[in-house]
């Protein structure tokens, strides 16, 4: 069989037309109304709408969304937004396929459409497309890593519900064997909807490459990495940082606030985490919303004076970022508005800095003596603040005259997206040429022999991120991974302010 191309996976779409009027037994008057109807354009509307939005995709769910498998040709919602990074990885493509040397393919995977929960955003979508791109452009054309098996770049859009997962999980297992997939990275974010579509990649005998998931609940799974740390490295990394901030006021309470959603590992295994790794007797009762429920800025607002009874110092806040405007803008009207609070959250806040709740967010710091901190996965800054955590080979497609800057100069890299989706898909590189041996030619790697170098992955063979150190341990997840504690400030900048790690130190370069 030929490999994926843009005339593959296109849905059949059988359709027995009605039978024309004038074959009926309606006499002439009816035949004279229906060419009326076709020379109006009507007739059209007695087709049955299509089911195809392009080839190699498929609407599916109540939304209709275009999911399913494609090399590049197609972008997923032909929104002019991944119009530029879908025709570079098409490109980059057919460059390997045209070749000599051997190639496996690498599914991208992740939804390519903002969700309505607002775990992703447009911008955020398009820059980690954008960071795999580089890193599959880099491994097809620099020997760093080695230079076979060649890269070939699949995106893959599961949308949002489990029949769009389903179908786009189909489509991979499909053309696993003819598009050579051995890896599926990327995976979304720390959901149960992908844990369930993890555990169906690792089962069918595929590596996995988790770019941003943190939840430690996705972990142990055999055949799974990630390349960002997970929750209880963050809440440890920030409560570190609070007993810092904090350390001239021994007894400062710290008010946690968590998200009761059901489904959403990030939110509830962060809080989780904070809990196990801050003083029992510096934390309040807990606040709690529920993010699925209607009335969130009320529930906060109710929630003011409980807060300022507490007279906490600062605020742990375990929800998505989609949800910090609600939070923010009730905290900046509490009574206590003299006390200045530092709020600090998961990565997930980085999300809201290109949010449409952006503004309000900037408001809410201005006039509500807040600080608002994270901690995140990347940031560009960290790379001056903590040099020696950082190889300069691995962050140098990233500044001035680098690979990403050359292709995508107007974008930002402050989200981190970029660099995780560049870190997860150069982690699947690292992994497919290490599976190369005497006794498996690059022709020859399959996803089992890429699973069986995982755990080699770590000390001397640690991959080196633009992100930081990967060092594995043997459930996959990076082990003491820099994370840098960033600020959101009131006039919209986004900066690193340290850089720390599940210990306070995180390891120094190769």
């Amino acid at each position: 069989m030929t490999p994926l191309s843009s005339n593959d996976l296109t849905e059949p779409e059988p359709w027995d037309p009605p039978k024309p009027w004038w074959r009926r037994r309606t006499g002439g008057t009816a035949m004279a109304a229906a060419l009326v109807m076709l020379g109006t354009g009507l007739y059209v509307g007695l087709r049955p709408a299509s089911t195809s939005c392009g080839e190699g995709l498929a609407k599916r769910g109540a939304n209709h969304e275009c999911v399913g498998l494609t090399d590049g040709s197609r972008h997923f919602s032909f929104t002019p937004d991944l119009t530029k990074v879908s025709g570079l990885i098409a490109a980059e493509n057919q460059g390997v396929t045209s070749g000599s040397t051997p190639w496996v393919g690498v599914v991208y995977l992740l939804p390519a459409v903002p969700s309505a929960d607002g775990t992703s955003t447009a911008d955020s979508i398009r820059h980690e497309l954008e960071g795999a791109y580089i890193a599959q452009y880099l491994a097809n054309h620099r020997n760093t890593n080695g230079d076979a098996p060649k890269i070939r770049l699949l995106l893959a859009n599961p949308g949002h519900d489990e029949g769009q997962r389903d179908y786009t999980l189909g489509q991979i297992e499909a053309h696993r064997a003819q598009d050579h997939i051995v890896a599926v990275a990327g995976l979304g974010t720390s959901t149960t909807g992908t844990k369930g579509t993890i555990d169906r990649i690792t089962q069918d005998g595929l590596a996995a490459f988790g770019s941003v998931i943190t939840a430690d609940e996705l972990t142990p799974t055999h055949g799974l990495v990630r390349v960002a740390p997970p929750n209880s490295d963050e809440a440890a990394a920030a409560g570190a940082f609070l007993q810092s901030y904090l350390k001239d006021k021994p007894n400062a309470k710290v008010q946690l606030v968590r998200d009761a959603v059901k489904g959403d590992l990030y939110s509830s295994s962060l809080a989780d985490q904070f809990k196990k790794n801050y003083h029992a007797q510096l934390l309040p009762h807990d606040m709690v919303f529920d993010s699925g429920e209607q009335g969130v800025s009320t529930n906060f607002a109710n929630q003011m004076a409980g807060l300022c009874q507490n007279r906490p110092a600062a605020v742990f806040f375990a929800g998505r970022g989609i949800d910090l405007p609600q939070f923010l803008a009730p905290l900046s009207q509490r009574q206590c508005v003299d006390q200045q609070l530092i709020v600090i959250a998961g990565d997930d806040a980085s999300q809201v800095t290109q949010s449409a709740g952006r503004e309000e967010v900037k408001k809410a710091l201005s006039v509500g003596n807040i600080r608002l901190l994270y901690t995140g996965l990347a940031h560009p800054d960290a790379w001056k603040l903590a040099p020696q955590v950082y190889s300069a080979a691995a962050i140098e497609p990233f500044t001035a005259g680098g690979e990403f800057t050359r292709q995508f100069s107007n974008e930002e890299l402050f989200d981190g997206q970029a660099i995780m989706g560049h870190d997860a898909l150069l982690a699947a590189v690292v992994a497919i040429r290490a599976a190369v041996s005497a006794s498996t030619p690059p022709d020859q790697v399959t996803g089992s022999t890429v699973i069986q170098m995982l755990t080699a992955l770590y000390g001397p063979t640690a991959i080196e991120g633009a992100s930081g150190l990967i060092s594995l341990d043997n459930n996959g997840n990076p082990v003491n991974k820099a994370i840098p504690i960033v600020e959101f400030k009131p006039n919209g900048q986004v900066v690193a302010l340290d850089v720390s790690s599940s210990t306070g130190q995180p390891p120094q370069a190769q």
